[in-house]
């Protein structure tokens, strides 16, 4: 048995955290939720938890699933859908390598959607905290810093992830 590659593992994990926090959240929500937050953290519109709950259910499994489904479905085949400057496709789909590109993008993919995933819990999170304790806002400062963590994170990922794939001898 192969060993579970990390972007995999990190999917796993998020996911099966997300799922417990989507029951904590239906069994603590109050009927009417916060469904949606202003910039300055300030709920701005409310939803059933019926109707916040299916909201985040839908997110969740397109983040934690579709994601790698359409990544998978995506490395299927010649490479017609894999979108790489030239250079880097003709190496990467070589037939020697296809294999290679397969396994390493989807576990990048994968990494990438729970990381997609590690966000929508930390909202998710605030969201029912914010339901929770009668508030009608959050902190400005948590949403801004999830947020902006979330995208210098996904930036180091993409420079990451564009630096992994360089042909050998690319500049």
């Amino acid at each position: 048995m192969s060993a579970v590659r990390r972007g995999r593992l990190a999917l796993l994990v998020v996911a099966g955290t997300y799922a417990v926090a989507l029951a904590w959240a239906a069994a603590v929500l109050p009927a009417r939720a916060p469904a949606h937050f202003d910039a300055a953290g300030r709920v701005d519109d409310w939803s059933s938890r019926g109707g916040l709950l299916a909201l985040w259910t839908v997110v969740g499994l397109v983040v934690l699933v579709g994601v790698p489904v359409l990544t998978r479905l995506g490395l299927r085949g010649d490479g017609t859908w894999v979108n790489l400057p030239q250079a880097t496709k003709d190496h990467w789909l070589a037939p020697e390598r296809r294999a290679e590109l397969r396994a390493r993008f989807q576990d990048d993919m994968e990494g990438f959607s729970a990381l997609t995933g590690g966000l929508l819990l930390a909202v998710l999170a605030v969201t029912t905290w914010v339901g929770t304790t009668g508030r009608d806002d959050a902190p400005w400062w948590v949403l801004a810093g999830l947020v902006g963590g979330y995208l210098v994170m996904a930036g180091v990922w993409a420079v990451k992830t564009r630096l992994a794939y360089r042909p050998p001898g690319a500049g």
